[in-house]
């Protein structure tokens, strides 16, 4: 096998309290990668939306990055083909997404017998390229699909999967705003470097409300645990008429609204059973465009299957 296709989601990382702990995986959007083994260097091209924002250089492209470090002492290269389905700048994964494609069809291509975790832990280093600090919580969404969990320790990465609910969906609101253009190593210089012993309990709290609302089935316990004492504050000003915004979803029906990853996307989740989602979406890119603020907004299942090889039929 010479070449592979590959598929990734996006992803909303952190979930509010799961800061570099949580992600989701989501229908909305994928990047799709070709590989193909050559005799030495590895070369980048970029399809898709937004491809002119989408570093070549392997040293500044996720993808790139993920490749150059597994590759080392192999005697081989690759041509990397990316197809950007995934808005770059978003929260929404996109450099995960990629990083992730490019590990998994690595593994495969090369038959290296890599362990979900092993592959996880090779994309999160893909993420230093984007963000400058290696970070697994939106890969391991992307790779393992549904709702993850991981937890790094010792330089060893475990991540765990649960199935979200049947019920739930998301709506997404994606703000039309300059940012800058590492987006990410921004978001995460200006949170603090000591948080009070009252954030960080509350925080554990929250989180642990998530896990057990995934584990329960319990949309609105979910929604309630999205609540944010430590990254959120810091972040929010960063997106214009976040808080108006965020009540916008909570009185369309949302069970719970934060921001997604760094973002400026925000993210709500929504029991179908009792809200429409495309009800909140709508809402929240009302709020937006009342603040003056051009906004796109989608709704979305999460994404059960994770990275996939595609194959040509």
């Amino acid at each position: 096998m010479q070449s592979i296709k590959i598929r990734s989601p996006c992803s909303s990382a952190n979930l509010g309290s799961g800061f570099d702990s949580f992600g989701l995986a989501l229908e909305a959007f994928y990047d799709t990668i070709t590989l193909e083994l050559t005799d030495g260097e590895i070369k980048i091209e970029v399809t898709g939306i937004e491809a002119e924002r989408v570093p070549k250089s392997p040293d500044r492209n996720t993808a790139g990055f993920v490749a150059k470090r597994l590759l080392e002492k192999k005697g081989v290269g690759v041509k990397i083909h990316l197809y950007k389905g995934i808005p770059s700048g978003m929260g929404l994964g996109s450099s995960g997404a990629s990083a992730a494609a490019c590990a998994y069809g690595l593994n495969e291509l090369l038959n290296l017998g890599l362990s979900r975790n092993e592959i996880i832990k090779w994309a999160a280093l893909g993420e230093i390229a984007a963000a400058g600090v290696a970070h697994a919580d939106n890969v391991a969404a992307s790779i393992l699909g549904g709702f993850t969990i991981v937890r790094t320790c010792n330089d060893l990465i475990d991540a765990v999967r649960l199935n979200p609910p049947p019920n739930l969906r998301i709506a997404l609101a994606m703000p039309i705003i300059k940012t800058s253009e590492n987006k990410t190593a921004t978001a995460r210089s200006i949170l603090p470097r000591s948080i009070p012993l009252k954030s960080a309990v509350l925080n554990i709290q929250n989180a642990a409300y998530i896990v057990a609302g995934f584990h329960l089935g319990d949309i609105e316990m979910i929604g309630r645990g999205m609540m944010d004492a430590i990254a959120e504050p810091f972040r929010k000003k960063l997106i214009p008429c976040y808080e108006a915004v965020k009540k916008a979803a909570l009185d369309a029906g949302a069970a719970g609204v934060t921001i997604s990853g760094a973002g400026p996307a925000v993210i709500a989740v929504v029991d179908s059973m009792r809200t429409s989602a495309g009800d909140v979406a709508k809402a929240m890119a009302e709020a937006f465009r009342d603040g003056g603020v051009e906004c796109r907004a989608c709704c979305s299942k999460p994404s059960l299957k994770g990275t996939e090889r595609i194959v040509n039929r």
